[in-house]
Order: structure tokens, then sequence, then C-alpha cells
């Protein structure tokens, strides 16, 4: 019996991707089907979903689709370091809710002996509760060791620079500018250094970040420096720009 193939439906219904997500990749060059029916439809082999499970998980890990690509050669060795990446991920999140259960126990006995919790208390586990979800607690070391390499007033210099992008970002928008202009590329690559900076080239501190601003919203999670619509540009220009490192 022939290797089964399958058609762009099935396999994005067995993945929970969408269709249009997996045309997207076709089109991108990221994840191409390597045969087609008689009538020209995309059929993936067994080959194409290990692809597909390398894409998805190195997206995961926050690597942006621009660099994927040239990272999979389609070997097994990509797939174990692939799921070994996955895996460590995933021992990261335990560490964050680790932490955030220490704080909640501390909560729970101070109340079982009808005590108050002082206000430290409650801040700490908010924060704990806040950055669990986005940061481990080596990446928020990382972030409090930067800023300390950087010097006191970074924070305040980055705060300057990330309200002036994110400004020419929505000048781009008000202009109605195509993403893949190459006036926007320009401001995108700018904010890319910015990132850079801010995390001193740490890419998981940089994906928590980003996911904070997906999850809490970016006017939360940027205290009012990024909005919804600039970041919705801007991740539209990371989209189409293959020379970005988002």
């Amino acid at each position: 019996m022939g290797e089964r193939r399958w058609k762009v439906g099935e396999l994005a219904g067995a993945t929970g991707l969408t269709v249009r997500t997996l045309h997207h990749f076709d089109e991108i060059g990221l994840l191409c089907p390597s045969e087609r029916s008689p009538a020209g439809h995309r059929l993936y082999t067994a080959g194409d979903v290990r692809r597909l499970y390398q894409v998805l998980a190195l997206r995961q890990l926050g690597i942006p689709l621009a660099q994927i690509g040239g990272s999979l050669t389609g070997t097994s060795g990509d797939l174990t370091s692939a799921v070994h990446g996955q895996l460590a991920q995933v021992e990261r999140h335990v560490a964050r809710q680790q932490q955030l259960k220490r704080q909640l126990t501390v909560l729970s006995r101070v109340l079982r002996e009808a005590r108050e919790p002082s206000i430290d208390q409650l801040t700490e586990t908010m924060e704990a509760m806040v950055q669990a979800r986005y940061f481990t607690p080596d990446q928020l070391a990382g972030l409090k060791a930067r800023h300390h390499d950087v010097g006191g007033d970074a924070f305040g210099r980055w705060r300057e620079r990330w309200t002036d992008i994110a400004a020419q970002v929505r000048a781009h928008v008000l202009a109605g500018a195509d993403p893949a202009d190459p006036e926007v590329q320009a401001t995108a690559r700018r904010w890319t250094d910015l990132m850079e900076d801010m995390t001193g080239g740490d890419r998981a501190i940089l994906s928590g970040m980003y996911a904070k601003m997906d999850g809490r919203g970016p006017e939360a999670a940027t205290r009012d420096v990024v909005s919804a619509e600039v970041w919705d540009y801007i991740k539209r220009a990371f989209a189409v720009g293959f020379n970005a490192r988002p």
C-alpha cells in the first residue's frame, strides 16, 4: 500500500490549522506540498507533515517565519531539535507555574490563619500571576541584569526610542502604506534593533515580551507606548519582511 497523502483540508483538520494558513505557508515557500493531484490540488506526504511539525514547533518558540525556512533541512536531527526546544519551553512554563504556586501557598497559609495579607504579599503575587504567563524566573533575572548592565536610565531611553518608532508606524498606517513598502520595512528594522538592544539579543525574552503584548494587549503591556493599531500593523510588516528579525 502506498504512502498516505493528505489534501489541504484534511491536513488542516488534523492539525487544527486553517486552510488559509497552509496556503500561506505554501505561498512563502515554508511548506510546499510535495505532490499535486491530477486536478492540481495540493497533496501532502508524511515528509511534509514532519516538516509542518518542525515549523509549528519553531514558531511556538518565538522564531519568526522569515527565519524558520532557512533553519530547516528536513532531517531527523531538525525534528529532534524542535522536540527538545518544545520540551525546554514546557519546562520553563512549569517553572513559572511553580513560582506562582509558591506565592499562592503563602497567601493561603496567611488566610487560614485569619490574617490579612500584606500589600507586599498581594503585589508580589499579582506580579507572579502576570509574569508567570510570559517569562521564566531566569528570563526575568536576565532582564534585570540587562537593565543593570546598560545603566539606570536605560529604560527611559528605550521608552523614548520606542515611542518615536511607534509614532512612525502610526504615520505609515495613516498614510495607507503597504507593510512591504521599503520605508515601512526600514521602520520595522528600527523596531527590531531596539528589541535586540532591550533584550540583549535574548530571543526567548523577546518572545515573552511579544506574548505579553498579545495576551494583555499592547497598551497595557507597554504602558501605552504601543497601540493595538500599531501592534497589528508592525506584525504585518514583520510577516512580509523576510529580512526583518522580529
